[in-house]
């Protein structure tokens, strides 16, 4: 394999990573750094030093860059979008400056592949005009908000507008890419069906198996640690994020109170960055308590017995997931937090609340059940969802075109 020119480009690369796409940008790119790649990267939101520690970068750009006037005559935006695709640009905020900036540092440097991360930057791919063009959506949008619609929810109709929206983007913007990477095979199906496009390479996330270590060899690190909660359980994510809500909604109405009725002491613990007033008032109940904008959860998700998942929406793969199974925790989930992962992954799944209850119960009174149970799930992870195995995967897909 040759080395490689790559260019990632974000709208921004954050700290705490607290999204998708910051946890997938950030750990591909280093994956493909150690490979001994030469990977650069350009942000609208310039990133701060936190954010991109550990990363080697060849250069860091922010987009919109300072222009001569020479560049701003050849501004890129005007000249390659449809009225069509103006619409769409429009829409999702990208303008001529964004477009314009990036065909600055392409006149200046040429790059094997330009990988635009996520969804609403998909049209500045077309200023590219040598090397791959791939988009890296990581889960279909169109598909995303398909399936958060219930039939028997109306007020979840509001999705299948925007599923529309999305689909009519990605067609809209077929012409400006080569390949697109996805992390599950239903959204490579998804990708293939609404933008045609048959070069979708299905690229499943990795975890960081040394930042998320077990727990024991944490225990080891932190002698003074206080000792697991009986009885409990957890949850984290971003709360703003609509199958995160779903999954917060459905377990605190259908199953939580199962669950508190075969086990009084039960108490449920929720993580994470941007609570919305919905999930606000979603928590008011007994047993459950709020923890927002935990910056490093970890020692605080190991004090908990088992991690419970419980997803009935979303695409791609669910980081948290991978991340509990690093830290050798019990897991509880559905069937859908398991879509995307590769292998047989070491969990318990649970579909109505008498399965939930019981699952919870058996595990928060063996431990030696949930030793095992957190053991198998590293083993899983570590065999099957690595950066580095994602890694291979993105820098054949370039070398393929």
């Amino acid at each position: 394999m040759k080395r490689l020119r790559l260019l990632f480009v974000k709208q921004s690369q954050s700290w705490p990573r607290s999204s998708g796409h910051d946890v997938h940008g950030y750990h591909l790119m280093q994956a493909l750094l150690a490979r001994g790649h030469a990977v650069s990267l350009a942000c609208v939101v310039p990133p701060s030093v936190e954010a991109l520690a550990g990363l080697n970068l060849d250069a860091v750009h922010t987009l919109p860059i300072s222009r001569d006037a020479e560049s701003s005559e050849r501004s890129a935006g005007t000249r390659v979008w449809s009225a069509w695709q103006r619409r769409f640009t429009n829409y999702f905020g990208v303008n001529e400056d964004l477009a314009a900036s990036l065909d600055a540092i392409l006149q200046r440097e040429s790059f094997d592949a330009v990988i635009v991360v996520a969804r609403h930057l998909l049209p500045l791919l077309a200023v590219v005009k040598h090397g791959i063009r791939v988009w890296y959506p990581a889960d279909d949008p169109a598909w995303h908000h398909l399936s958060r619609i219930k039939l028997s929810q109306p007020k979840t109709w509001a999705e299948a507008k925007l599923a529309l929206v999305n689909g009519l983007f990605e067609r809209a913007f077929r012409s400006s890419f080569d390949r697109v990477w996805v992390v599950s095979p239903a959204d490579r199906r998804a990708m293939r069906l609404i933008t045609g496009c048959r070069k979708v390479d299905v690229i499943p996330n990795g975890v960081d198996a040394e930042h998320y270590r077990s727990v024991p060899t944490w225990e080891r690190g932190h002698p003074g640690r206080s000792e697991t909660l009986p009885f409990s359980c957890v949850f984290w994510g971003r709360l703003d994020f609509g199958p995160n809500k779903d999954a917060l909604a459905w377990f605190l109405r259908s199953i939580w109170p199962a669950v508190r009725a075969a086990n009084p002491s039960a108490s449920f613990h929720v993580f994470g960055f941007n609570p919305t007033a919905e999930v606000r008032e979603l928590v008011r109940l007994p047993g459950v308590e709020l923890h927002p904008d935990l910056p490093d959860l970890r020692s605080e998700v190991a004090r908990r017995q088992v991690v419970v998942l419980p997803f009935i929406s979303g695409g791609g793969i669910k980081n948290k997931l991978l991340e509990a199974a690093a830290m050798g925790l019990p897991i509880v989930c559905t069937r859908k937090a398991l879509s995307g992962t590769k292998g047989k992954p070491a969990v318990r799944v649970a579909n109505n609340p008498r399965d939930w209850a019981a699952a919870l119960g058996e595990l928060w009174n063996n431990p030696d059940a949930r030793r095992e149970l957190g053991r198998a799930a590293r083993q899983w992870v570590m065999a099957n969802h690595t950066w580095e195995a994602a890694a291979i995967t993105a820098e054949a897909a370039c070398d393929q075109g």
